[in-house]
This record gives C-alpha cells, sequence and structure tokens, in this order.
C-alpha cells in the first residue's frame, strides 16, 4: 500500500508499506504526473517502512510507464527517502550518484523530521 500527503504545491511524501499491488504503481504515476503538469520543479518524501513487499504485477506496471520515468527526473528537484531498512539506504545512496541533477538525500526513521525540512525545504536559511 502507498498512502499520499500533499506537502506543498510543488511536495507529495508517499509512505509505502505492507503490500505493492498493480493499482499501488499505477496510481503513484498518476499521482506524480498531476504534480508534475502543476508545477515546473517537484520535490517527493519518500517513507519507505520495514516489510514491503513488492507483487509481480506491480513491477510489471512500472516497467510499462518507463517513458515516463525520463520526464519525471527531469522535473524532480529534491528527494528525500526515509527507510527502516539500512539495505534500501545504501541503495538509495548509490543511485542517488546517478541522479546528480536531484538533490537526493536519504535518512533514517530517526531523522524523519529533518527529511521533511528538507522537501519543504525549511532547511534553507532566508536571504538577509
Amino acid at each position: 500500500m502507498i498512502t499520499y500527503t500533499v506537502l506543498s504545491p510543488r511536495a507529495l511524501e508517499a509512505v509505502v508499506e505492507g503490500e505493492i499491488t498493480k493499482e499501488d504503481v499505477h496510481e503513484a504515476f498518476e499521482r506524480m504526473d498531476a504534480l508534475m503538469g502543476s508545477q515546473p520543479k517537484v520535490d517527493m518524501l519518500a517513507d519507505v517502512r520495514a516489510g514491503v513487499h513488492i507483487e509481480l504485477a506491480a513491477i510489471g506496471e512500472e516497467l510499462r510507464h518507463l517513458s515516463h520515468v525520463g520526464r519525471m527526473l527531469a522535473q524532480m528537484d529534491r528527494v528525500a527517502l526515509v527507510a527502516d531498512q539500512a539495505w534500501i539506504r545504501a541503495i538509495a545512496r548509490i543511485e542517488s550518484h546517478f541522479l546528480p541533477s536531484i538533490d537526493y538525500r536519504v535518512f533514517t526513521r530517526d531523522e524523519t523530521a529533518e527529511a521533511r525540512a528538507f522537501v519543504l525545504r525549511q532547511d534553507e536559511t532566508p536571504p538577509a
């Protein structure tokens, strides 16, 4: 299941937990398309909980949308990934090096508030 919270006009939070279905992936692409249609740049807080299981059909649905991924990556500005599992955080750190145009940061569960502040740009110092 993936649940969504709009954090700002340009930022979306996705909480990923339990069983991920084909329908979940389809809805994720629809939500990102809608957000990207309304903003030139977007930010994402992805919160991946322990015990996630991805159905094979969900992977197939994601592969059907590969043509959208390039457009999505071009519009992404900031990504914060919060994950319970160390191996997911490690893969995300590697992934971030392949996406140099995105400010992509990885956080532990204890750093969730910092991840949210990063996505909401509350970490920026206002100009003097």
